[in-house]
């Protein structure tokens, strides 16, 4: 297969089309000594540390330059200070008197010699509701000299009639020429596993610290520890990894480009701004990096899939184990503080202007506390205290459905701005755009791939990071990776066939013409001017209409599922009437009011499904909007 793809390469005098066979190709193949068989027939990356290193691989350490008790330490300020002193007190549960060990000698913090203790002396396996263990993570570090160049919309302020003017910017804005991204940067450093979520597992990484980093020994590589503390595996393809730098660096020029066209143009807005990007130079190594990782328990919540099942909640945190490490863990609030200190800050006040009444005007509240008794203060007190402990005890599922909520929002965006670029007819408008940018830039076309991109990825990282499993999310990387690597010659596949369509229809409507003006107008039996909406050329379940039957009946669209949603996906005929009844049932069923006390998974999925419900609702009540809908297009 191999053979019969390299002579089809040689054959082709297009240069853009080799070069998306030769992406096909290296998606599909890949060396037996870097790729395993997985479930379902799908290829997994596995690789030795020694195995990178004999084929070259640059591979290096950072000791640890902190000690266990100073982990500890900055957890706990990070708590204090995040919290606003309302944390929760002693969430690693570090035992008293536990000594502290010379960083690179063993796992900080446990005795010599004891494998299994981990770093507060607790055998992890035991009944301790906490561990901190050390820990070498692995980091795919590039380093890349790159080009820029940005593009966007540009608003204007019309002072006399207050209105925004749009304009687009003809001529690219050059960013960056000759630019180097280097290891040091903390967005050319991947975290190179799939063990934690990524916040988590990126937590070790800073800003130079692959530059103060020794060389590792072939004999560590092989032990697979140093000085007792374990190398975590770097699981992760290298390509993987360099998609997600890509990613990261280019969110940092899209920063910088709105600041430059701003600075350059004088816009008073900016809309649907975008880089391209042309890498010219990469190096890439693997970094291990220290870590403390605490895993602990604060809290209960109802098991999934369960019926009423109380279970610990454990959450994961990580401490950079250098002088310069961050901490990145969950805030957590104690409600017993934040009751007690609710509660005595409204008696207070309020006792304060009932007893002291020269003191209310002397701070300003005299219209905020009216003459108050002690009854009435501890009564506010008592209110204001249950208030706050209810509000600290509820916040991380708050957090939780809001995050969720804002993914919602982010995929609605996100075709939302792929559809003003996606009409129909693109194919051939594309095609002629692409001609144009032979040479560089970013056509129509490769800022559709790098939107269908950003969210896939975007979703990897963000979609309920709080059930992170580590083969689930492995095997939808790779999926993702391939995806990616074969979407760029579907999509030009589409391309061509849109192009070819129009072709047709337009010779289609000129032998129309031509029969009208023979035979008059009742010649024409059959109309080309219809908008048929389209599946955008990314593969997957078809988006839009189409049609069916030999009478060639028209199907509405609903490729966002918003009749789905409302229960009216099988309705033929649907009114606005119909649309707010069934806006009405599904409210009552989903409403977040209707699940109150009900476990934390079944309160997130009726909050996520009652948003959808209610974009759906705002889409489709307008005739309008629901038209444009019926057809494939997305509508503001």
């Amino acid at each position: 297969m191999l053979g019969v793809i390299i002579k089809r390469i040689e054959s082709l005098s297009s240069r853009r089309t080799a070069t998306l066979l030769v992406c096909v190709a290296r998606a599909a193949l890949g060396s037996p000594r870097s790729y395993r068989s997985g479930g379902g027939g799908a290829t997994s990356y596995t690789c030795s540390l020694a195995d990178l290193i004999d084929r070259g691989v640059a591979v290096s350490i950072l000791d640890f330059e902190i000690p266990t008790s100073e982990a500890v330490r900055r957890f706990e300020d990070y708590q204090r200070k995040s919290c606003m002193y309302l944390h929760a007190r002693n969430l690693l549960g570090r035992p008293p008197g536990t000594r502290d060990r010379a960083p690179g000698s063993t796992i900080p913090g446990s005795s010599a010699g004891a494998p299994g203790v981990d770093a507060c002396g607790a055998n992890p396996s035991s009944s301790n509701t906490s561990t901190l263990t050390a820990a070498y993570l692995p980091y795919w570090c590039f380093e890349a000299t790159f080009n820029s160049e940005t593009y966007g919309k540009l608003g204007f302020k019309d002072s006399r009639t207050g209105e925004m003017v749009w304009k687009d910017k003809a001529d690219p804005l050059p960013l960056s020429t000759g630019a180097v991204a280097p290891f040091g940067d903390p967005a050319m450093q991947v975290y190179a596993s799939y063990k934690y979520v990524r916040d988590v597992g990126s937590g070790a990484a800073g800003p130079g610290l692959p530059l103060r980093c020794r060389v590792m020994t072939q004999a560590e590589a092989k032990a697979g520890h140093v000085g007792g503390v374990a190398l975590h595996p770097a699981d992760m393809r290298q390509g993987v990894a360099w998609q997600l730098a890509v990613r990261a660096l280019t969110h940092k020029q899209l920063q910088a480009a709105e600041e430059a066209l701003r600075q350059t143009t004088g816009a008073t807005d900016l809309r649907d701004v975008r880089v391209a990007l042309q890498v010219l130079t990469r190096r890439c190594s693997l970094v291990f990096l220290p870590a403390y990782i605490a895993v602990y328990q604060y809290g209960s919540r109802y098991k999934q899939g369960t019926s009423g099942v109380i279970v610990p909640q454990v959450f994961t945190a990580v401490v950079g184990g250098t002088k310069d490490g961050q901490v990145v863990a969950t805030e957590h609030l104690c409600p017993t503080k934040a009751s007690l200190s609710a509660g005595g800050l409204v008696g207070g006040l309020g006792l304060l202007a009932g007893e002291a009444t020269w003191a209310t005007p002397l701070l300003g509240l005299e219209t905020l506390l009216p003459q108050l008794g002690s009854v009435e203060a501890l009564t506010l007190a008592v209110l204001a205290a249950s208030g706050a402990g209810l509000w600290a005890h509820q916040r991380p599922q708050k957090l939780r459905a809001h995050h969720a909520a804002k993914q919602v929002r982010a995929d609605f965006e996100f075709y939302k701005k792929y559809d003003i670029h996606e009409t129909y007819g693109s194919g051939a408008a594309a095609a002629a755009t692409d001609a144009q940018h032979v040479d560089g830039g970013m056509s129509n076309e490769e800022y559709m791939l790098w939107l269908w991109a950003d969210a896939d990825w975007r979703r990897w990282e963000q979609d309920e990071p709080w059930n992170w499993d580590e083969t689930e999310r492995r095997s939808w990387a790779e999926e993702l990776w391939r995806k990616q690597a074969t979407r760029r010659l579907q999509r030009q596949r589409y391309v061509e066939r849109m192009a070819a369509e129009a072709q047709r229809r337009a010779a289609e409507e000129e032998a129309e013409a031509r029969r009208e003006r023979l035979y008059g107008g009742g010649a024409r039996t059959t109309s080309y001017s219809s908008h048929w909406p389209q599946d955008h050329g990314v593969g997957g379940a078809e988006g839009g209409g189409s049609m069916e039957g030999s009478g060639r009946r028209w199907r509405r669209s609903d490729f966002l599922g918003y009749y789905r949603v409302l229960g009216l996906q099988d309705a033929e005929a649907v009114s606005t009437d119909d649309i707010k009844q069934a806006f009405k049932v599904q409210a009552l069923l989903l409403h977040p009011d209707k699940h109150v006390g009900a476990n934390v998974d079944v309160q997130r999925d009726a909050l996520v499904k009652f948003q959808k419900l209610q974009i759906a609702y705002d889409t489709l009540k307008d005739a309008e909007k629901r038209s444009l809908y019926d057809r494939g297009q997305l509508v503001q």
